[in-house]
């Protein structure tokens, strides 16, 4: 034997609360909660949205959507309804990736669908508070673009730019120079895979690495600009001074020299105009002895004899070269050493 007991409970009538009205955001799914006592429910939509006969269905309403529900306990019944409120998801779009070149500034231009919003990194970023602040970046970097909103969808999104930055062309134009007149002067750059120098004053062709320059009467100098790039939109330039001398091709040697590490006419040594080649370069002292010689262009005599700094006085240069003719140059005098 055994037994068992039911409760039936026994109401008078039925009611339904479909709840408070409510705002969620676009595209998500939430679940209705109804509160009632009833055991069949039967859900309707404005919009036409298909909705579960279930106590609490999963809807995901894609505009501003009222539902409608009929609860039912036997013959009793009752009706309510909730309106749902579909905000749309915060947008961020903060540009497209790009790159720079090292050393410049570009402007940001961020768009958004928010009340706020935020941009990391942001050191050294000017106007960081706002949609289009300016940066320099010294490496690659991504920037991040966070929006916020509190209208009712007070989700987070996020999009992000990268930003490569794009080393600088080292170009080089050479070495400050001088020349004879009408002596051809080969210009030299390197550093990238194309140039343009200017002005165009004596050269044969200003979009060569290595134009050729010739000078007539009337010119003094000229400080050429050139500027290097290797195709893409970054470039690099450098500047080279030519100095034209009118009386032909010459070997000058400064009258005196201070070699005291100062970095400044340290260095005795015969400067060349129009000549292709030294022959030598000798520098001796009051009795005759040899200090130093070379036959390299562009080197010369630092003060030292033996590994002894030689003392304050005149001595005694001669040097011979050959000039862009063939011509044999030769000159002698005396610099001071001054300490």
């Amino acid at each position: 034997m055994n037994t068992d007991s039911l409760v039936v409970n026994v109401l008078p009538f039925i009611k339904v609360d479909a709840g408070m009205d409510t705002t969620v955001c676009r595209t998500d799914s939430f679940q209705l909660r109804p509160v009632s006592q009833a055991l069949q429910f039967q859900w309707t939509s404005n919009t036409g949205e298909i909705v579960q006969s279930v106590k609490q269905p999963f809807v995901k309403p894609l505009s501003n959507t009222t539902y409608y529900v009929i609860a039912n306990l036997g013959k009793c019944q009752d009706r309510d309804s909730v309106r749902v409120r579909s905000i749309p998801y915060p947008y961020a779009n903060a540009g497209a990736d790009t790159a720079i070149c090292a050393n410049t500034k570009i402007v940001l231009s961020g768009n958004i669908i928010g009340n706020s919003f935020s941009w990391f990194p942001s050191n050294n970023m000017f106007n960081g508070n706002t949609l289009n602040p300016t940066i320099a970046p010294s490496k690659n970097t991504v920037y991040t673009l966070t929006v916020k909103d509190t209208l009712g969808c007070n989700k987070m999104v996020t999009d992000s730019i990268a930003i490569t930055v794009v080393p600088l062309v080292n170009v080089f134009a050479g070495n400050d120079t001088a020349v004879s007149i009408n002596q051809p002067l080969q210009l030299l750059a390197t550093g990238a895979e194309s140039y343009y120098w200017s002005p165009a004053i004596g050269l044969n062709d200003r979009s060569l690495a290595n134009p050729i320059a010739t000078y007539g009467e009337g010119i003094d100098s000229v400080l050429y600009r050139v500027v290097g790039s290797n195709g893409g939109t970054c470039s690099g330039e450098d500047q080279v001074l030519v100095k034209i001398f009118k009386k032909g091709p010459d070997i000058f040697v400064p009258s005196g020299f201070t070699p005291n590490g100062d970095g400044k006419n340290d260095i005795l040594k015969p400067i060349p105009i129009g000549i292709t080649s030294i022959s030598y370069f000798r520098v001796y002292n009051r009795w005759g002895e040899l200090m130093y010689q070379t036959s390299e262009m562009g080197k010369g005599w630092n003060g030292i004899f033996n590994g002894t700094a030689m003392p304050s006085g005149a001595y005694v240069f001669m040097t011979e070269g050959k000039d862009y003719t063939g011509k044999t140059i030769f000159r002698k005098g005396t610099s001071v050493l001054i300490r």
